[in-house]
């Protein structure tokens, strides 16, 4: 156990003297590598980096490698001194070739560790240039994604816009829809108040002829007995009446084609309301066109009436006539 113990602080003193201290392993001293790998070698196990690191639990690969050379450079003398375990003296040939053999397995040994070593450096910097990718891609990735943020939310925004320029377009639509249907509706109630007064018109003139077919009646009863003497005046009036009956059957004629064509115009308006939603310009035309009509027919009518009021005032000049004539 002494020469055990000697021969660590033995190497434990070569260490310190040859081994070069760095920042990086200045927490794991060669005592610390040489009892790790002791405790492999002695469980079966091959003292490697890897193996040493793992059993103290901290330390850097290229110090731990550093202590394990000097480490396996020791192990021949160490071996030698081991109680019960000496070598037998041997000649100097046989020394010399063993101590060779020895140099060229440490020699393979240290070969073997340097190729794993650059074979783990090499895997180490493959790995860390596979993180260095793997980072920089996830950076475009995210730069992408950004991006792509940014442009959906331009979209959504220009869609925004869009959604609120045509809810202002569909309320302005809607508005002047509004306008029109009034407007509609009040060449509707122009229309119904044509047709009263049409109808009120048609009620006038067949009263007027009711009174005249009366008023005819009574003349004939009347100047029965005077026939002969009344005749010039009664084929005058026959006449007067006849050419009063083609003025009233002309007049009617009129008006029945100036019903028949408010009833077509009213149809022409009712299909004009129904497109008045898409033809808003159109129907301003065709409303001012309807008014003009309108008051040609009004001014029909007027021309009508006062034709129609001079015949009674004829009539009832040439009743008096005749009746101060029989006087």
């Amino acid at each position: 156990m002494t020469q055990e113990v000697d021969a660590e602080e033995e190497l434990g003193r070569a260490a310190a003297g040859s081994a070069r201290p760095t920042p990086r392993a200045a927490r794991i001293s060669p005592p610390d590598v040489f009892k790790a790998a002791d405790a492999l070698l002695i469980e079966g196990h091959k003292p490697t980096i890897d193996r040493v690191r793992m059993r103290l639990g901290r330390g850097s690969p290229n110090t731990i490698q550093e202590h394990l050379e000097i480490w396996w450079t020791h192990l021949g003398s160490r071996l030698r001194d081991v109680p019960g375990r000496e070598f037998p003296e041997l000649p100097d040939r046989v020394a010399l070739a063993l101590q060779k053999l020895w140099n060229e397995a440490l020699d393979a040994a240290h070969e073997t560790l340097g190729e794993k070593v650059s074979s783990r450096e090499s895997a180490l910097g493959d790995r860390e240039t596979a993180i260095e990718v793997r980072e920089l891609k996830f950076l475009e990735q995210q730069q992408t994604a950004l991006a792509r943020a940014a442009a959906q939310d331009e979209s959504l925004r220009l869609a925004r816009d869009q959604l609120l320029a045509a809810n202002q377009r569909a309320n302005h639509l809607e508005n002047s829809l509004l306008g029109r249907e009034t407007e509609c509706e009040r060449l509707r109630a122009r229309t119904d108040s044509l047709e009263a007064e049409t109808a009120d018109l048609r009620n006038k003139l067949e009263a007027a002829a009711s009174a005249h077919q009366a008023e005819r009646t009574q003349l004939e009863e009347r100047h029965a007995a005077t026939e002969a003497r009344w005749l010039v005046e009664i084929d005058r009036a026959r006449q007067s009446a006849k050419e009063m009956a083609k003025e009233q059957e002309r007049q009617s004629k009129e008006l029945r084609t100036q019903v028949t064509q408010l009833q077509a115009e009213r149809e022409e308006l009712k299909m004009h309301l129904q497109e008045a939603r898409s033809e808003a310009r159109t129907r301003m035309a065709e409303r001012a066109q309807l008014e003009k009509r309108l008051a040609s027919a009004t001014a029909t009518k007027s021309r009508a009436t006062r034709a129609s009021a001079a015949k009674s005032g004829n009539r009832r000049a040439a009743r008096s006539g005749a009746a101060g004539q029989r006087r």
